[in-house]
């Protein structure tokens, strides 16, 4: 499965989290430790951008993930971390590199 992710980009600080970079319709996006190369978190939507604000909590994010620790995850370790995204044709594009992720078995929290 061919993948056109972008480059990096630093995990944003709590304070500036809205300013987060991607596809702002679907896509996927994946988020790793620099200093140790983890996955840590993927996922996808059809509003690829606004998911991922969502892995902060409120009040710096919109906060609607389910899991909390996700989010206090992300909250702890956002210096740690950086994040790369690739924009879909659909939903349906974006769902199945998502499942194509989790098939990998190498992150730290799935979807």
């Amino acid at each position: 499965m061919k993948i056109e992710w972008t480059d990096w980009r630093p995990m944003p600080s709590p304070d500036n989290c809205k300013e987060i970079i991607g596809p702002d319709g679907p896509g996927v996006y994946q988020i790793r430790n620099k200093n140790t190369d983890e996955f840590i978190q993927f996922g996808e939507s059809k509003t690829c951008q606004y998911r991922m604000k969502s892995l902060y909590p409120k009040p710096f994010g919109i906060g609607t993930r389910n899991n909390e620790s996700k989010r206090l995850y992300i909250l702890n370790n956002w210096k740690f971390l950086e994040y790369r995204t690739a924009k879909t044709n659909s939903k349906e594009d974006a769902v199945k590199i998502d499942r194509y992720l989790k098939s990998l078995n190498n992150h730290k929290f799935n979807t």
